[in-house]
């Protein structure tokens, strides 16, 4: 598969674990710039570990992961990473959190200060950036995850269940700022999530992966998340006949039965 301008591909990817143990099988993606992917499916059927392809922190045991073409060798700043464990260090403070990768990069004191002081901005959090990060709750360090990543400006935001721990108040809120950051970033994201509802509304494009080992067995656009941003309500979103039909069709293609398109 040749990837397309400002895109990251994987192309007919493997990955085997020592001798006997095949993770993934022939799984080839593609997430330009713009566009919104989540990858579901049961426990074991690879999603972590195609997005630790995609962030270059183990390599393909066959085929290739690139971005625009050039072979993914190892982490870079083009892709970014969030986690569920929110990985902050908490012996500094917020906006020192947000900061940390422009000091790593080597951007003056002063320029990485406003920078993270406009991302908190954009998470809400623009009173918090003093605090040490043990003093927030769940929901807000996981907008300071988010902050940290986009504020190295990457062109793709990789995520693996970041809002899995969260309750469902504050995940749907999560849900409404999410689309809005991907939508300004203008970032390419992966998702990796357990929840069906999640990925339909998130996503311009949901894949489902079946088991031993993983491989693509469903793919399937969605513009709820789309529809939103552009002024529609989400829980009448979330309400429709269309959206439910897709979450069952979801459902079907994880428990290995055929989807039923309407």
């Amino acid at each position: 598969m040749a990837s397309r301008a400002g895109s990251l591909a994987l192309s007919h990817v493997s990955l085997h674990y020592g001798a006997g143990l095949a993770v993934l099988h022939d799984v080839s993606l593609t997430l330009a710039r713009g566009e919104f992917i989540s990858v579901i499916g049961r426990s074991g059927s690879g999603k972590t570990s195609l997005l630790n392809l995609a962030g270059g922190f183990v390599a393909p045991s066959s085929g290739q992961v690139s971005v625009d073409d050039r072979p993914v060798t190892g982490p870079g700043p083009d892709r970014a990473v969030v986690f569920q464990d929110d990985a902050l260090y908490p012996w500094r403070s917020v906006r020192e959190n947000v900061a940390l990768p422009l000091k790593l990069r080597g951007m003056a004191p002063a320029a990485r200060a406003e920078r993270a002081r406009a991302w908190l901005a954009e998470v809400g959090l623009q009173d918090h950036g003093d605090k040490p990060i043990w003093q927030l709750s769940g929901g807000q360090r996981q907008r300071v995850g988010l902050a940290r990543a986009l504020a190295s400006e990457p062109e793709f935001l990789l995520m693996d269940e970041p809002l899995g721990a969260l309750d469902a108040m504050t995940r749907d809120q999560m849900h409404e700022l999410l689309l809005r950051l991907w939508q300004d970033s203008h970032a390419g994201a992966l998702l990796i999530t357990h929840s069906v509802e999640e990925a339909v509304f998130l996503s311009t494009s949901v894949i489902v992966l079946a088991p031993a080992p993983g491989h693509i067995v469903h793919r399937e656009d969605f513009d709820f998340g789309r529809r939103f941003l552009c002024g529609e309500d989400p829980r009448a979103l979330k309400s429709e006949p269309a959206f439910i039909a897709a979450r069952e069709r979801l459902l079907a293609a994880i428990h290995g039965k055929e989807p039923v398109h309407g």
